[in-house]
């Protein structure tokens, strides 16, 4: 997710077996995995760091996910 600088939400088709990155060999030797709930961190317009969140269904990791830079930089 970070080297990509996208949220995984928008990934995830990227890794389906009928995906372009299904085939991207991979340090295990095993296929990649995106599971919604991480996004990429931006500070002063750059990319700074990655926060990802689990536990609740896909849509409640991505929202959380979101909202957390906005709600930590008040």
């Amino acid at each position: 997710m970070l080297q990509l600088d996208a949220p995984t939400a928008d990934l995830v088709d990227l890794a389906k077996s009928d995906g372009p990155f299904h085939s991207l060999p991979t340090a295990l030797d095993r296929p990649l995995l995106f599971i919604v709930g991480g996004v990429p961190v931006r500070g002063d317009g750059r990319l700074v760091a990655a926060l990802g969140i689990g536990g609740g269904a896909p849509e409640q990791d991505h929202a959380f996910a979101t909202a957390a830079p906005d709600e930590l930089a008040r």
